[in-house]
């Protein structure tokens, strides 16, 4: 346990330069969006629902920027780890068993993403003037954390995937900003039509940002919404183990 703990804190422990490159893409990126889908899109979108665009977009630009933060960690770190030997020598001469490789790999990755997940929030809060209750903030974050469990085991996988059919991570990541972006950013699920709709509504994604508007828009969190994405969190945390387990094993 001793060496876990030592190995994990070494994991997470911040490198200034890296670090500041990381924060300042963040608050670049959560400045522009807000330009373009708060700003932009405010003087040619009617209101939705009823609702002021900044309430209505402010949870789907953190939640997008977040979501795109947190699977892009994991690819690129299983996308590296594959496409370099010399990495993977050192995970077979770790003295942690896999499940523990593979628990400090997320914990890091989660740690990570919920960093930048809280910095985007007070970005957007600062520049857009929203005033949001302390304690919705706070379901916010945690309905959230437990999310990205899933997109960081979904880009761990994605990774893996992307190597094996010798895909630039790129290309990959380009695919999922934009499948994301459909996923209840800007436009309700409710609002596509036929099967698509169906299918976007009942994505995950869609579900974590939907659910996580609901919580500071309408300040509602719903039971079924969590328990969707805990279970879905749990599952895909397993099925990344054992594919990273079978990989790392070939």
């Amino acid at each position: 346990m001793g060496i876990f703990t030592n190995i994990l804190l070494s994991e997470i422990k911040p490198r200034p330069k890296r670090a500041g490159i990381a924060v300042a893409i963040n608050i670049l990126v959560t400045l522009l969006l807000y330009l373009v889908l708060m700003v932009g899109f405010g003087q040619l979108l009617p209101r939705i629902h009823l609702i002021n665009l900044k309430d209505w977009m402010f949870p789907g630009i953190i939640g997008y920027i977040g979501a795109i933060i947190a699977f892009n960690l994991t690819l690129q770190d299983s996308f590296h780890t594959s496409s370099n030997v010399g990495l993977i020598d050192q995970i077979h001469s770790s003295p942690l068993l896999t499940y523990q490789i593979f628990m400090v790999k997320s914990l890091v990755n989660l740690l990570k993403s919920f960093g930048h997940l809280i910095l985007s929030s007070i970005t957007l809060l600062i520049i857009s003037g929203i005033h949001i209750g302390f304690i919705n903030l706070m379901l916010f974050w945690m309905y959230y954390i437990i999310g990205f469990i899933f997109i960081n085991q979904f880009g761990s996988i994605a990774g893996i995937i992307a190597t094996n059919l010798k895909i630039r991570s790129e290309f990959t990541l380009i695919f999922i900003s934009i499948l994301f972006l459909v996923c209840g950013v800007i436009v309700p699920s409710s609002q596509y039509p036929g099967i698509l709709g169906q299918v976007v509504h009942y994505f995950p994604i869609t579900i974590l940002i939907e659910g996580g508007r609901d919580i500071l828009v309408y300040n509602i969190l719903s039971d079924i919404n969590l328990i969707y994405v805990a279970v879905f969190s749990l599952l895909s945390y397993f099925i990344a183990y054992f594919t990273f387990k079978r990989w790392i094993s070939r």
